[in-house]
């Protein structure tokens, strides 16, 4: 009896350690589709929610679409109400809450792209990557052509996750970097040149001596300045990261 006892209590107290309310993860089988707004059909949405899926698991870093009425119902902004939506549903693979999120606003059609810090996420979709990425969906969003659109945004996620995946993220080429950078500088030292040159006047050389008296007498004094000592004043930077213990996000956004 008192053995039956002592495997009852054993068996409430593992019960209630598993009641115990903990941050949830994505698991295998949660949705990475929320169509609020009803634009995709039963079968597209279902397609995609594979795609999703396995793309997400694949890099163990959440791919989500959020379609809502208007995003001020989550939020003052497209960032804050895409930040709340991630956070509010426990979104993110692993204990940094990996994943990239499109969350589409149809009252007023804005878009934001939203991305969490520190994971495979944050490393894949730098600030041209994202470009790129907008490049790829927005075309199809703007036509109303809703499959096209987060078909391609998925798509595009994969690339780019499996590059960062093998430490090769999505970089700007150095040529559209530095080839801006010469023509600009060029351009600036051209009209530097140009406003000297403007400014010159034509000069001679002094035949006699009495050029360089004054009044007073012969005034060859040597004036120079003598340098001393720099004194250089640093502010200390602080660097603390402000987000809360959940982790921080950047984003990118517009109209579509």
């Amino acid at each position: 009896m008192k053995k039956r006892f002592v495997t009852l209590l054993l068996a409430l107290l593992a019960a209630l350690t598993l009641a115990v309310p903990a941050w949830a993860e994505q698991q295998p089988g949660d949705p990475f589709i929320y169509d609020t707004a009803g634009l995709l059909s039963d079968e597209d949405r279902a397609y995609l929610e594979q795609m999703a899926e396995a793309i997400s698991w694949q890099y163990q870093c959440g791919v989500y679409i959020v379609t809502v009425d208007d995003y001020e119902v989550y939020g003052s902004d497209r960032y804050s109400a895409a930040l709340n939506i991630y956070r509010g549903n426990d979104f993110g693979i692993g204990d940094g809450r990996d994943g990239i999120m499109l969350m589409l606003s149809m009252w007023d059609r804005d878009y934001e792209v939203f991305i969490q810090d520190g994971g495979l996420a944050d490393s894949a979709f730098g600030s041209y990557a994202v470009d790129l990425l907008e490049e790829a969906f927005l075309p199809y969003l703007g036509n109303d052509d809703w499959y096209g659109g987060f078909h391609a945004y998925l798509t595009t996620c994969s690339d780019d996750l499996a590059l960062a995946d093998m430490g090769q993220p999505v970089k700007k080429p150095l040529t559209k970097v530095i080839l801006p950078a010469l023509l600009v500088g060029c351009g600036v030292a051209l009209m530097v040149c140009l406003i000297l040159k403007a400014k010159m006047k034509s000069v001679r050389k002094g035949a006699e001596a009495d050029v360089y008296v004054t009044a007073e007498g012969l005034d060859l004094t040597e004036r120079y300045d003598r340098y001393t000592h720099t004194t250089e004043t640093r502010v200390r930077k602080n660097t603390r990261d402000d987000h809360d213990s959940g982790g921080g996000g950047h984003g990118s956004g517009g109209k579509f």
